[in-house]
């Protein structure tokens, strides 16, 4: 397993390796913007809201590295020589476990670096947040305690949350470069789940349990977040995957060799 893991980071290193420098970048400097013009009681809250702009698109941060490979292994019948030289199963969790934790890993990458480059770029930066009625407001939020005075470590936990949800659409990108034979419904798959299952929950006036929410708790009021109702939107995810699987191997009974 350890043998067909290192293959597998070979054939994607190059594409991952330019994809992680650009988004990491990318998350730096979409920094710069939110310093003026907003108004902050704390440094972090500027990470936060520049945030949300990867709040839709961190499914394609998440899913383009890697996830094409297994589909142009399919089509140029790689796969199938395959069987000859290494267990089916290996190779298939091998592909899957380098395809997820890339994904993870990338997107734990460009969240946690973004808060280092923004706690010190602002560090100096005199804030002008309003406080109601005396209180700071921030302490209110989901476990703001650790966001007003440890935000360092806030926001490595953050991150880590989110490479675990990174992990998840890496898995669902994965799954779909198994049986679908288009390389763009592949790539884009997974953010359109992201978008339409956040636009459904939205209009039955539960947005608390998107994935999105889960992703960046910031963009709901505090009171409306909770531990609980960040697990929700994961946990669908997974099961729409399951439920991607059951539909293509048994319903359908695509095959993985067959493109």
């Amino acid at each position: 397993m350890k043998n067909l893991l290192k293959l597998e980071w070979y054939k994607i290193k190059y594409p991952y390796l330019i994809s992680l420098c650009i988004s990491t970048l990318f998350s730096c400097i979409l920094i710069l913007p939110f310093i003026s013009g907003y108004s902050y009681n704390h440094n972090i809250e500027i990470w936060q809201q520049s945030n949300q702009v990867f709040d839709l698109i961190f499914p394609l941060i998440a899913v383009l590295p890697s996830c094409w490979l297994m589909y142009y292994e399919r089509k140029n019948n790689f796969m199938a020589c395959t069987l000859t030289r290494v267990s089916k199963k290996n190779y298939i969790i091998s592909k899957w476990l380098m395809t997820s934790m890339g994904s993870a890993v990338i997107i734990f990458i460009f969240s946690f670096i973004g808060l280092i480059f923004c706690l010190v770029v602002t560090n100096n930066i005199e804030l002008s947040g309003i406080k109601l009625q005396g209180r700071d407001t921030s302490l209110e939020a989901l476990y703001g305690y650790y966001l007003v005075n440890k935000p360092y470590l806030f926001g490595l936990c953050l991150s880590i949350w989110r490479a675990i949800i990174g992990f998840i659409i890496g898995t669902l990108g994965f799954t779909l470069s198994l049986y679908v034979n288009n390389i763009f419904i592949i790539m884009t798959g997974p953010f359109v789940y992201v978008f339409i299952q956040h636009y459904i929950l939205a209009i039955l006036g539960v947005p608390y349990y998107s994935i999105i929410t889960s992703f960046d708790p910031s963009i709901l009021a505090s009171k409306s977040i909770s531990l609980e109702r960040l697990l929700i939107g994961p946990f669908l995810l997974i099961v729409f995957i399951c439920i991607t699987i059951i539909c293509f191997s048994i319903i359908k009974k695509n095959s993985i060799y067959d493109i």
